[in-house]
């Protein structure tokens, strides 16, 4: 026990503990079965790590300050033995709180292929930092005392110290520290090599890559990075904070101590709400991705705020394009099925699916365009329409859309386009995510769809995932249909099922 502990004060702690988990059940936008915190905030995934059979996903959640009224930036640890069930540990590193760690800590990665479980992290006001584990539960870590391993410099370097991350490999630790480089030519999003042989003594080795402006614009940057095999390719993952929060990647190929991208692409766009990606290699050479899904409504007066995205399966198409997949781990959830025979839909149509309702659900559906223009279904829909999600392909933009014009009507949830400081002389706030996404000739459109409450996660014929919240007021807000606009389309297959929860 803690010696400031008294048995009068845990006792209130206790009743504390109880009242908030009620208040917190009470919230029917708290998600039944995603990872996310027991209270409070998190942001980005962090140091995920397949250890001793266990799946383990850091964050950075918050703690109180001692020394002022604000909340600090701590590393969390939640873990899982199946990627479905996940229970809660105590944080794997708290910052100081005598002065030195005034901020907190912030994102980090786990070095894969480590001879020892290491996390990688940045302080802010001191730089990269180290941190080793002895225990199979990875409960327990140690900062090294050498910390920081690559300390910010007192004048300016064209490298910046910032979010890192590192692999080992033949004997050397590579780490990618920071989101921009200063060198001239490398404007955009960029990071920096550093290299090492006992993971404390740094080499800076020069930029990393060049961005182009034909796929990023100069405002964003590769925060949050994360490099690693993929299939024959090797793959660029980061975290974009401009213009709006963004996951993004490249996929290309790396020899030398230099990565050669070969092609961009996004995760999200205005509107949605994916951010801080990380991933982790399993015992089956599964590269399983996590991300950090943020809120679209101010979190403060709910006590809790941001989820983690479903596992999702990274992986490569025979075309050598990404393909991106739920982990089938999920099935395990699936209670109550229902499939729906081929029916045709007509041309500015809907028809409700008078078997499915619920908020919690998953839906894969398989429609062919014929001459519609436009096509799709619409969840979360109130009985007469007042609150509904459309998720919606445009045969005429070639654009899968998710539009949230009558999601919610609570005035308190907005999407913006932009961060603040690139905001543009448009509307400051968006309606829908649209991502840009083709059907080959006489390819159906196959989306597979999970439900949590709050959070939408859409699959899109295993190349696309849009990821969004949304906030229905309505208590019948549970339906489901179809629709077809400017033509027909057929819905050739459609399975449902209502998915267990996970927590309470």
């Amino acid at each position: 026990m803690d010696p400031a502990t008294t048995i009068e004060n845990l006792h209130e702690h206790i009743g504390n503990a109880r009242d908030l988990r009620e208040y917190l059940s009470t919230d029917l936008h708290r998600p039944r079965y995603h990872l996310l915190p027991p209270e409070g905030f998190f942001n980005d995934a962090n140091c995920t790590i397949f250890w001793n059979g266990r799946y383990h996903v850091f964050y950075l959640g918050r703690m109180p300050n001692p020394n002022a009224d604000e909340w600090l930036p701590v590393l969390d640890h939640s873990s899982s033995c199946d990627l479905v069930h996940w229970i809660h540990h105590p944080p794997a590193i708290k910052p100081l709180t005598d002065g030195s760690m005034p901020r907190g800590i912030y994102s980090g990665d786990a070095i894969e292929n480590a001879p020892v479980p290491t996390l990688i992290y940045h302080v802010p006001g001191q730089g990269t930092c180290i941190a080793t584990s002895g225990d199979n539960d990875l409960i327990h870590w140690t900062p090294s005392p050498e910390n920081p391993v690559i300390p910010i410099p007192d004048e300016p370097r064209e490298y910046h110290v910032f979010d890192p991350c590192a692999w080992y490999e033949n004997g050397t630790y590579y780490a990618l520290i920071g989101n921009k480089n200063s060198r001239a030519g490398y404007e955009g999003d960029a990071t920096s090599l550093f290299r090492s042989d006992d993971c404390i003594h740094w080499e800076y080795r020069g930029p990393f890559y060049k961005s182009s402006r034909r796929w990023t614009d100069e405002v964003e940057d590769c925060a949050c990075p994360d490099f690693f095999p993929l299939g024959d390719k090797y793959m660029l993952l980061m975290h974009g904070h401009r213009p709006y929060g963004m996951a993004h990647y490249y996929l290309g190929h790396y020899e030398d101590e230099q990565f050669y991208p070969e092609a961009h692409g996004r995760m999200n766009w205005q509107g949605g709400q994916l951010s801080g990606p990380e991933t982790l290699l399993d015992d089956q050479g599964r590269r399983i991705f996590f991300g950090w899904i943020r809120e679209a409504r101010p979190w403060e007066k709910y006590g809790w705020a941001s989820v983690m995205t479903l596992p999702r399966v990274l992986s490569l198409n025979k075309d050598g394009d990404l393909c991106i997949e739920p982990v089938p781990e999920l099935e395990k959830l699936r209670i109550n099925s229902y499939s729906q025979a081929s029916v045709r839909v007509k041309a500015d149509t809907e028809i409700n699916i008078e078997a499915v309702s619920g908020d919690c659900l998953e839906l894969q559906l398989d429609l062919t365009p014929r001459d519609a223009t436009e096509f799709g279904v619409k969840v979360r829909r109130s009985s007469d329409g007042e609150e509904e999600t459309a998720i919606a392909f445009s045969a005429i933009d070639a654009r899968l859309k998710i539009d949230l014009t009558k999601s919610t009507l609570d005035d308190e949830v907005r999407y913006p386009r932009f961060t603040p400081q690139d905001e543009d002389d448009g509307e400051r706030w968006t309606r829908s995510q649209e991502a840009p996404f083709k059907l080959a000739e006489g390819e159906p459109l196959k989306l597979h769809i999970f439900l949590d409450k709050s959070v939408v996660e859409v699959f899109v014929n295993s190349r696309l995932c849009l990821t969004q919240r949304i906030y229905p007021t309505r208590a019948d807000s549970l339906g489901v249909s179809i629709f077809a606009n400017g033509g027909e389309a057929i819905l050739n297959s459609l399975d449902a099922w209502i998915m267990m929860p996970t927590i309470g």
